[in-house]
Order: structure tokens, then C-alpha cells, then sequence
């Protein structure tokens, strides 16, 4: 006996979402198509018919019409993953950005072994090479660092104020 799919009854909000969905250039795939799934789903297709179309496998179809149907459109994201925790804490990323800002303590350019090394006194553990490269690299993506101007501004006397005299 061939398995029957759950029929879906969509609220005008969620065919809404589902809809700019599918139109949005800039959508992701996985969530474009997990957004036709639905919205085929609602029309009454069946599971098998869907993942014709859509050429995919008819376990995939019935992951997101479940998923959909358990949890509505929150069902149709990616679950949290678990991954590692983070090694280093905001605090200590920013205050390795901060230092990549600075002047040296020794006057001379920083690298990236001679950051590292005052990184690892700054934050007072010990801390790769490759880390402190990784951590710049989000920076210049994600965070703008703003630290005082150099510049002042310098004036000079004039003649008058030196000799006390006007010319």
C-alpha cells in the first residue's frame, strides 16, 4: 500500500514567507527548496510527485513536510549545530585586535609571530599563530576598530610671539 503524505493547510502568513521565499534572489537554496516542498505540499501533491520535481529523494520530501508540520516555518530552518566551544572569549579577541592597532612596545612593525608573542603576555595564555591570524582576519569583516588619531595639531609661533616685536 503506497504511503499517503500529511496534508498541510498553510495561514496567509506562512504562505506569504513560503512565497518570498521561493521569489527572493537571495535566499538560500536549501531554504528555497524546503520552501517549495511546503508550498507543494499545500496545493495537495503528494511526496513522491514533489520529489520529482524537485529532483530530490522522497525522504528528503517527507523530512520537511514532517518537520514543517511539528514546528511550522521554524521547522524549515537549520537546526543549532553543537561544534566546539569558542577557545577564546570576545574580550580576549578584542583586546588581541586592539593590540594589533597599537604601536610595538619595541619600535618596529608588527608580524604575526611578534603579535602572537605579546598577545600571549597580554592575554596571559598561550594562544597560535594561526589563531591570532584567524582572529584579524574576522576582524577586518566584522569589526571596525576605532582607536585615537595620531595626529595633533602642532602651531608654530609666529615671529611676533617669539620676539615679542611686530615686523
Amino acid at each position: 500500500m503506497p504511503r499517503t503524505s500529511v496534508s498541510i493547510d498553510l495561514t496567509n502568513e506562512e504562505r506569504y514567507e513560503l512565497e518570498r521565499n521561493v521569489k527572493s534572489q537571495k535566499v538560500e537554496k536549501r531554504l528555497y527548496i524546503r520552501s517549495r516542498i511546503i508550498l507543494l505540499a499545500a496545493q495537495g501533491l503528494e511526496s513522491t510527485e514533489i520529489a520529482k520535481m524537485l529532483e530530490i529523494t522522497e525522504k528528503t520530501c517527507h523530512k520537511w513536510r514532517n518537520r514543517f508540520i511539528k514546528n511550522r516555518l521554524k521547522g524549515i530552518q537549520d537546526l543549532e549545530r553543537c561544534g566546539a566551544p569558542e577557545a577564546f572569549s570576545e574580550q580576549e579577541r578584542l583586546a588581541i585586535i586592539k593590540l594589533s592597532c597599537s604601536e610595538p612596545p619595541i619600535p618596529r612593525n608588527w608580524t604575526l609571530a611578534y603579535l602572537t608573542e605579546e598577545a600571549i603576555k597580554l592575554i596571559g595564555r598561550p594562544i597560535s599563530v594561526e589563531t591570532v591570524r584567524q582572529i584579524l582576519k574576522s576582524a577586518n569583516s566584522q569589526t571596525i576598530v576605532m582607536f585615537p588619531s595620531r595626529h595633533q595639531i602642532h602651531i608654530q609661533p609666529s615671529e611676533k610671539d617669539q620676539s615679542g616685536k611686530s615686523n
